[in-house]
């Protein structure tokens, strides 16, 4: 019962989804593992369960954190 509660605690507290958050020229993604490729043009992340590529140009990573990054430019599109 004890482990329980505190598992439920865990999970409240600390959001491990993976999440994009998508605001005019730039885009947040939370909790990813790894960034696979990375250019000016395309830029892979990996993701438990899956990957996400997003395209574009000039796309620069302006933030990054283990597993939070925050990446800029002209993106024409994301695929989940």
């Amino acid at each position: 019962m004890c482990l329980k509660f505190f598992r439920d605690i865990d999970r409240y507290f600390v959001d491990r989804e993976y999440r994009i958050t998508i605001d005019k020229n730039r885009v947040h993604i939370m909790n990813y593992l790894e960034i696979v490729d990375f250019s000016d043009t395309c830029i892979v992340v990996r993701y438990e369960g899956g990957r996400s590529i997003l395209t574009g140009s000039q796309l620069v990573i302006s933030k990054m954190q283990d597993d939070e990054i925050l990446i800029e430019g002209k993106i024409c599109s994301i695929e989940v």
